[in-house]
């Protein structure tokens, strides 16, 4: 009897190990499905990223020229000589039978949707003309001068300056009639500081313009 009730509990032992492992079967098997699923939509979403970009490619010249003229040339205008001068140079670039994507803009072009909102989010003004000043200004070489009659773009530098980590050794300010200007400016540079200078008049110390230049 005894031999008979250990065989029978040895055997109820082996079908609960057998379920345990039907169930965890089962499992891995729904989750592979679900990955299976996931990769479909993603074989899908892949399919549609390789023919956009096929397409951006054919348009990359043309929509570049839109954007490198823009950054170099529409800084100091408004709003709607900007679009005027993006329609002029698609229809010239269109004339030369180079393609270019249809109405096309520098801010589609050359927007970071993430960074857009990093810097909306530092009191940038969410407007085009805005954002698209923000693009001028970080894809330029040169250092820009903001004319800022409301001190927006001083408290949107100001404010970046804390944020970004490539100015984590912070920001130094100083105004154009300060007399420690170029030696504050110096050690800016020797430190890799931002440095924003205020209340620039129509002419500049001749002193900054090996800096400016750059």
């Amino acid at each position: 009897m005894a031999v008979l009730e250990a065989t029978y509990q040895e055997k109820v032992d082996t079908e609960a190990r057998l379920q345990a492992k039907i169930d965890d079967c089962n499992k891995k098997l729904e989750r592979a499905g679900k990955i299976i699923t996931g990769l479909e939509g993603e074989k899908q979403r892949w399919t549609d990223t390789v023919s956009r970009l096929g397409t951006e490619f054919e348009f990359l010249v043309g929509n570049c020229l839109v954007a490198a003229g823009m950054v170099a040339y529409s800084g100091p205008f408004t709003a709607k000589y900007r679009t005027e001068l993006e329609t002029e140079w698609f229809n010239k670039i269109t004339s030369l039978g180079i393609k270019i994507a249809d109405h096309i803009t520098m801010k589609e072009i050359l927007e970071d949707p993430v960074q857009t909102k990093t810097w909306t989010a530092n009191s940038l003004p969410s407007d085009n003309l805005s954002i698209e000043n923000a693009i001028i200004m970080f894809k330029s070489r040169r250092w820009p001068l903001m004319i800022d009659p409301q001190s927006q773009a001083n408290k949107f530098i100001k404010n970046l300056s804390r944020d970004q980590e490539e100015a984590r050794s912070g920001l130094d300010t100083c105004k154009m009639s300060d007399p420690t200007l170029l030696r504050n400016l110096e050690l800016a540079i020797q430190f890799g500081k931002w440095f924003l200078i205020e209340n620039v008049g129509e002419e500049l110390d001749p002193a900054l313009e090996p800096i400016l230049l750059k």
